[in-house]
């Protein structure tokens, strides 16, 4: 049983290192633009329309943005509308739409 249960994770440690080859580092303004399959401009209009919130999905550390990978995951698994953008004010808001339309962005049902 116990070597069974060693197999198990070593076949899973295996997997995870073959995981880690193909994720971007989304901790990193570039991994997450690469990650959200974004422009750079598209990434500033995230950035001030309240799309990407400071304390949420990133902080800052010096000059530096840091990302919550977790966060940027469950934005790009939530599309871009939903509770993140809830900040947004009603002309932020058409920007973003018509950011998502340019981009192709499917806007998700609100579950609220």
């Amino acid at each position: 049983m116990e070597e069974k249960l060693d197999l198990i994770l070593k076949n899973q440690k295996f997997i995870n290192e073959k995981i880690d080859l193909f994720l971007p580092d989304i901790s990193t303004e570039k991994g997450v633009i690469h990650f959200l399959n974004i422009t750079k401009n598209t990434y500033n209009a995230y950035l001030n329309n309240g799309v990407l919130i400071e304390g949420i999905h990133y902080i800052v550390e010096g000059e530096k943005r840091v990302f919550n990978s977790e966060a940027v995951i469950k934005l790009k698994k939530g599309g871009v509308k939903g509770k993140h953008r809830t900040r947004a004010t009603s002309n932020n808001q058409n920007k973003i739409d018509a950011i998502n339309r340019q981009l192709g962005i499917i806007p998700c049902a609100d579950a609220s």
